[in-house]
């Protein structure tokens, strides 16, 4: 069939049947390239939640599947950081150390026994306690002759030769003195809780010989006790003692003593 064949009419109804077709088509594509970038917009947006969620949580492939952490990462999400911190520290607490003194069922402490076998002790306390105050005893000599410019001959007596204190630094002598001082006061709080013991024993020696004989049982008080340990303590001390003691006492009480401002208007 020629083209010269085919009527005018036909050929205007094709070209536009054509051009409407291009029409549609052209509209269907701007719609679709509009469409698209919609949704590239909306999967950026996911795609950044889902970077978030990442750097939080780890990696995870749907809400009902495991969470996926990496053993190279060290932060963890905050609740399961927490539940680890609990876990932690309640088996952290309940491991308590086993002091044989105070538990029932390892017996009753008796305190003679344990001073009679554990005895050597106290020799080795008194030995550091006399070492450390010799050493401190030579310092000052050093110190004061070092003063008054009598070291050269100081330093040749049979004391300086055999020790080290020459040698020795300004935070070694300052150390020394704080272990000094925490063994004088260990030694005292031993020698209270030793009169204390005796004055608790030598009490119910005698109360038990009252309660045999039909008497009531009486229970000295804390001050009772504190009292008769001062009491001990004083009979012991020397003059020189005695007198510090004194003074310090009355240095206590004028520190105590606050004279009133004004007068009271009678």
């Amino acid at each position: 069939m020629d083209f010269e064949d085919i009527p005018f009419e036909e050929i205007i109804r094709k070209e536009k049947i054509a051009e409407s077709f291009e029409k549609r088509k052209s509209a269907e594509s701007e719609k679709k390239n509009a469409n698209g970038s919609y949704k590239s917009c909306k999967e950026s947006e996911k795609n950044d939640e889902i970077d978030q969620k990442l750097k939080k949580y780890g990696r995870i492939t749907s809400k009902n599947s495991p969470m996926e952490v990496s053993s190279r990462r060290q932060t963890l999400p905050e609740k399961l950081e927490n539940e680890r911190n609990y876990i932690r520290n309640k088996h952290e607490g309940s491991k308590k150390g086993n002091d044989p003194r105070f538990n029932d069922s390892c017996g009753k402490l008796n305190t003679d026994l344990f001073h009679k076998s554990y005895d050597f002790l106290d020799d080795m306390r008194q030995k550091e306690f006399n070492q450390i105050k010799n050493t401190l005893d030579l310092y000052k000599i050093m110190t004061k002759s070092k003063e008054l410019g009598t070291w050269n001959k100081v330093k040749k007596s049979s004391k300086f030769k055999n020790s080290d204190v020459n040698h020795l630094t300004q935070d070694q002598i300052d150390n020394l003195k704080l272990k000094y001082q925490k063994l004088v006061s260990e030694k005292d709080h031993r020698k209270n809780l030793y009169l204390k013991q005796q004055t608790i024993s030598q009490h119910r020696k005698q109360e038990q010989a009252k309660i045999e004989s039909g008497k009531k049982p009486f229970f000295l008080k804390q001050k009772d006790i504190n009292i008769s340990i001062q009491h001990d303590k004083y009979k012991n001390l020397n003059k020189k003692q005695i007198s510090m003691l004194e003074q310090k006492i009355n240095r206590k009480n004028v520190s105590k003593f606050k004279p009133p401002t004004s007068l009271r208007k009678i």
